[in-house]
């Protein structure tokens, strides 16, 4: 049941998710990330919900952009949004399959959804996924933990490895920190334990 009961809580708040998403300007942290991938590359935008406003900027960018979420009515909506240099894909991260090499992932509050069993193989996933020298930028929790809450009256599961460990994952993996934010906090996007931009060597 942890792994459905994100997909189902999203499939039935994508409406509000949405109108959300398109009341906030694009973070900050977004625009520094993109700054570091190669001109009009390729972008995994990992959970990319509604497509808006993060792959609806980056396409305005003129980066080559493919999303993947869980949700089959987030990617509806992200269709909806018809970037012409855009693909998106209702999928599982953990069960994406493809030949390409990004010079970019970004995964903005999804990797803290996936189940706590599975957290130790994700760093590995998304190393074979980036090319030598591109970049990842994602938010997590700081502490080994599981919970569930809620947003927008519906329940969603959330887990996450201690920091320390983390770092560990993430040079076994062939990353190089580049940027750590612990209790990042931003008028647009609200709070996240942990903020981190890291480059594949």
């Amino acid at each position: 049941m942890k792994d459905k009961i994100n997909q189902l809580s999203y499939d039935l708040i994508y409406e509000q998710w949405d109108d959300y998403r398109h009341s906030k300007p694009i973070d900050e942290c977004v625009v520094d990330f993109v700054k570091l991938v190669k001109p009009n590359g390729l972008i995994l935008d990992v959970g990319c919900g509604s497509g808006y406003p993060i792959d609806n900027y980056l396409s305005n960018l003129n980066f080559k952009v493919i999303g993947i979420d869980i949700s089959f009515n987030m990617i509806k909506k992200a269709n909806q949004l018809n970037l012409s240099n855009a693909q998106f894909i209702n999928c599982d991260f953990l069960k994406y399959k493809t030949n390409l090499k990004f010079d970019g992932i970004i995964a903005f509050d999804s990797l803290w959804h996936i189940n706590y069993h599975h957290q130790k193989i994700i760093y590995k996933r998304l190393s074979n996924l980036l090319k030598s020298g591109g970049y990842l930028l994602f938010t997590h929790g700081k502490n080994d933990n599981e919970q569930v809450n809620e947003m927008f009256g519906q329940k969603f599961y959330y887990s996450a490895l201690d920091l320390s460990y983390v770092k560990k994952i993430l040079d076994e993996n062939d990353f190089q920190i580049i940027d750590l934010k612990i209790d990042y906090k931003h008028p647009y996007s609200g709070t996240r334990e942990l903020l981190m931009t890291v480059r594949k060597k």
